[in-house]
């Protein structure tokens, strides 16, 4: 009993730390620096420690680190490096046999690790100085002496500076929530600098400045978005951010002596032309995966994975891909990501590389879109070469999900940029999905108008129709609607529609389905989700969908594995709090309790101020017999919606199968529901 604690004292003693944002350090457990000599034992080293406890392949080394030896004379310049890290970290850190060495994982931490971490969790941050101090680039400074550890060095660069902004706008906004100005402040002017082009970043800093009263920097905020958006894009601010800058009493117009983006007529026949085009669709093109052209093997499954990866997106009615045998003759990797894009003329590239060293696979992707020249999303894939062939069907579909939930956002907040009346209809329809998201009375109008356009300007273009039954459906579930009968005719009208005009796209099945739920035609509904989810099986919304359906009717444990796959598919998901709380009603009906309080506050923590998370809450609080708790979370929902009651409820889910609908009313009465 007592020797465990001194042996973990021991492990603790022996540990180091190493940062890898912003530079290359190593320290010891008790803050000593640690030295190693040369710059390339210091990038060994960094390799090792981004995957402590995964054996990498000497092969893999040699050939990443002294690809410019020949075999011997690498294992050897290999054997003096570990010799080295060994030397200065400590023999207990490198665990190492004749074919593969790793870094123990029980004496190695990072940066990057934490990074990664915190942006999983919810909430995702710990403090302003930790995501400031973690915003930083990847081995800053350091350059690597081949092709091939070049590569790994700017991809991981990209990968850790996505998750450095993902974490910096968590944080910013959780420290504005908290009333923590000038620390968010100081973050949202680091976001700005990650990604001058991120609209959202702005309207931060500009509300914060406002906040404090510095209206003349919320001003001047919002003119340099406006000149950044003119210079380099040639567009201008989004409709969000010029209302911010009204809400602000700002000078949002611009004066006569402001620069305003020149649009030249060959754009302006290009949107016409697009605005005549029922058929527009995201272009993309999937360049050949960059590996050694002599590793006929590996050739062989690079051209396989980009094969499957178009196949895959073929399936998906929004995308126009580029056939594989106009994307073969091109150059293979990110640096061609721009020639491709011009040479096909597509707005999105999906590209990378495919390793092989030894028996080990390392599969790096990344989407780049051509008009910003941005990497919107990039991820790394290492396998054992014996599993490939077994586990490539999922990692072609975590692919697939990936790009299908990036390029939708993209298209989001790129139509949002667009002054309004140069917009085709398909822009229209993605930034009437943009307002949909907000889930509100003003927002949920601008949306019915976007999608209302749409259709008007292509008459038979399906996702318009679609878009104006997913109003319906938001008006019906954020109590919005002062007929719900009358909003449910017209929904389903439009959604039927849809389907008629174009039954092969997944979305308009998606909402007549949720249409036909709220109506109780649950067979009908299910039949639709289920050709949903045939023409899109990683469709997050058509199991979402599903979930609703199977907990109408009684069956949460059928719906579980639904809402499951829906929450995999798009963690990032504008839905993602209603996906939590659909699955907290599903952990609620089967028991599980202390599961359900736990996806309930997951949801509020993803949505601050979305009732319905609330209602979940309060109905886990039930039955675990902390009533006061419940009452509370009732009452923060009736702030939310303040005509919510039992009967406003009924209205929702009175078609609801007997059993599951009584015992959620009746917690919900217990919790102060009127």
């Amino acid at each position: 009993m007592n020797e465990e604690p001194r042996f973990s004292e021991n492990i603790r003693g022996l540990r180091v730390g190493f940062t890898l944002l912003g530079g290359f350090a190593v320290r010891s457990a008790t803050g000593e620096a640690l030295f190693l000599p040369t710059a390339k034992i210091r990038l060994l080293a960094a390799y090792l420690a981004l995957s402590p406890g995964q054996y990498q392949s000497r092969s893999k080394l040699c050939a990443l680190f002294w690809e410019d030896r020949g075999a011997e004379q690498a294992r050897a310049s290999l054997r003096n490096a570990l010799a080295a890290i060994r030397a200065v970290l400590g023999d207990h850190m490198v665990i190492a046999n004749r074919e593969a060495v790793m870094l123990d994982p029980n004496f190695v931490s990072t940066d990057v690790c934490e990074l990664e971490s915190l942006v999983a969790r919810t909430p995702a941050t710990e403090g302003a100085e930790t995501a400031r101090r973690l915003a930083a680039e990847f081995l800053e400074g350091l350059t690597g002496s081949g092709e091939e550890l070049t590569e790994w060095i700017e991809f991981e660069r990209t990968r850790c500076r996505n998750l450095s902004e993902t974490l910096l706008a968590k944080t910013a906004e959780q420290l504005a929530e908290s009333g923590e100005e000038a620390a968010a402040v100081a973050l949202a002017r680091q976001l700005v600098a990650l990604d001058p082009f991120r609209e959202k970043s702005h309207r931060l800093l500009m509300r914060l400045y406002a906040r404090q009263g510095e209206r003349s920097l919320a001003v001047a905020q919002f003119q340099r978005c406006r000149q950044l958006l003119a210079d380099e894009l040639g567009t201008e601010p989004s409709p969000q951010t010029v209302a911010l800058a009204d809400e602000l009493s700002l000078e949002a117009k611009p004066t006569r002596e402001a620069r305003r983006p020149e649009v030249s007529p060959a754009p302006i026949q290009q949107e016409a032309a697009r605005a005549a085009d029922p058929d527009f669709r995201i272009s993309i093109a999937v360049l050949p995966f960059l590996r050694p052209a002599e590793d006929a093997d590996q050739s062989f499954l690079a051209e396989g994975l980009a094969e499957d990866l178009i196949t895959e997106l073929s399936r998906h009615k929004d995308f126009l891909v580029i056939a594989r045998q106009s994307t073969l003759a091109l150059g293979a990797g990110p640096r061609f990501a721009e020639d491709a894009a011009q040479a096909l003329d597509v707005r999105y590239v999906l590209t990378g590389n495919l390793r092989r060293r030894g028996n080990d696979l390392s599969l790096g992707v990344q989407l780049i879109d051509s008009a910003t020249h941005r990497t919107v999303w990039a991820e790394r894939y290492a396998r054992k070469l014996e599993e490939i062939f077994a586990v490539q069907d999922e990692i072609v579909s975590l692919i697939i999900t990936a790009v299908d939930a990036e390029v939708r956002s993209s298209e989001r907040e790129r139509a949002l940029r667009k002054p309004p009346g140069t917009m085709d209809a398909w822009e229209l329809f993605h930034r009437g999905l943009w307002h949909a998201y907000n889930f509100s009375m003003d927002e949920i109008d601008a949306a019915e108008e976007c999608f209302r356009r749409a259709t008007e300007l292509q008459p038979r273009f399906a996702l318009g129709h679609a878009g104006l039954a997913q109003a319906a459906v938001v008006r019906i579930v954020w109590q919005m609607s002062d007929d719900v009968a009358a909003t449910l005719e017209a929904g389903l009208a439009h959604a039927r529609y849809a389907v008629a005009l174009d039954g092969a796209h997944p979305y308009p099945h998606v909402m007549l389905g949720r249409l036909l739920t709220c109506q109780g035609e649950l067979g009908l509904a299910h039949d639709h989700l289920r050709i949903a989810t045939e023409l899109n099986p990683s469709y997050a919304h058509a199991h979402y969908a599903l979930a609703q359906v199977h907990i109408w009717s009684g069956q949460p444990v059928e719906a579980l594995p639904c809402i499951d796959r829906a929450i995999r598919f798009s963690p990032r998901d504008p839905l993602l709090s209603m996906f939590m709380t659909v699955r907290s009603v599903c952990l609620f009906l089967m028991g599980d309790i202390a599961g359900a309080e736990a996806a309930a506050r997951a949801a509020i923590a993803r949505q601050a101020r979305e009732c319905w998370s609330r209602l979940g809450l309060a109905a886990a609080l039930v039955e675990s017999g902390r009533i006061n708790e419940a009452t509370a979370a009732v009452a923060e929902a009736k702030a939310l919606l303040p005509n919510l009651s039992i009967a406003s409820l009924d209205n929702l889910i009175g078609r609801m199968a007997s059993a599951p609908r009584q015992r959620i009313i009746e917690v919900l009465q217990r919790a102060g529901l009127e």
